[in-house]
């Protein structure tokens, strides 16, 4: 599809879109998780940087194309920083979230046996919001995979998105059918993985809590 150094194969137009998603949800999860922390530590962070964050996440990923473009320019990295900007926003008030729910209980014990604040971090709470992390990672994955293919809007050849397009303005509805078939079938795919991924870390912490109530 395409034409002259601008062609390409569908494996990769599909290999194209999905590198570009997965590099910006892999930032976006590691920015967020930082974020969550500094703003469940630090009172000042929580004021300054949460109503930006409670700003930044209800922006569709299109509204981001212009800003991207002077600000990154054309090409693969503009995708990635749209999937980022994303899926950083929700994925940051979601970890805030499951942090502020832990059970007080969890803390108080950690704190009576004077436990170090990493351990603390370590031990208790991250694994504590495993489970609800891994359900907003799902969620997430669906704005980032879409944010992914809006963008292909900004200046990229390639990717299934410019495929569809490309098939379009060539009448050939075949290859936009494909497109379209591709991109619902590699989500789906991708949402499976992650759906089986939460039952076994969520299965494994639950075999663990059970090992550890027995040799107590």
């Amino acid at each position: 599809i395409g034409f002259g150094q601008q062609r390409m194969g569908r494996s990769d137009a599909g290999v194209g879109t999905l590198s570009r998603g997965a590099a910006g949800m892999t930032l976006g999860l590691a920015a967020a998780l930082l974020a969550a922390v500094l703003i469940t530590e630090i009172r000042l962070m929580r004021r300054l940087a949460l109503p930006i964050v409670q700003s930044i996440a209800p922006i569709a990923p299109v509204a981001w194309i212009p800003f991207t473009i002077v600000l990154v320019g054309i090409g693969g990295q503009a995708a990635v920083f749209i999937v980022f900007m994303a899926v950083f926003g929700t994925l940051t008030l979601s970890m805030v979230a499951a942090l502020e729910n832990i059970p007080p209980e969890y803390l108080a014990i950690a704190r009576n046996l004077r436990t170090p604040r990493a351990r603390l971090w370590w031990n208790v709470r991250l694994p504590a919001i495993l489970p609800s992390a891994l359900t907003a990672l799902r969620m997430a994955f669906f704005g980032a995979w879409m944010a992914s293919l809006a963008g292909e809007m900004a200046g990229i050849n390639s990717g299934l998105c410019y495929m569809i397009v490309m098939a379009q303005q060539m009448y050939n509805m075949k290859v936009v059918m494909i497109g379209i078939l591709a991109i619902g079938l590699i989500g789906f795919t991708i949402d499976r993985l992650l759906l089986g991924l939460q039952k076994g870390l969520s299965g494994a912490l639950v075999g663990n809590a059970r090992d550890a109530r027995r040799e107590a």
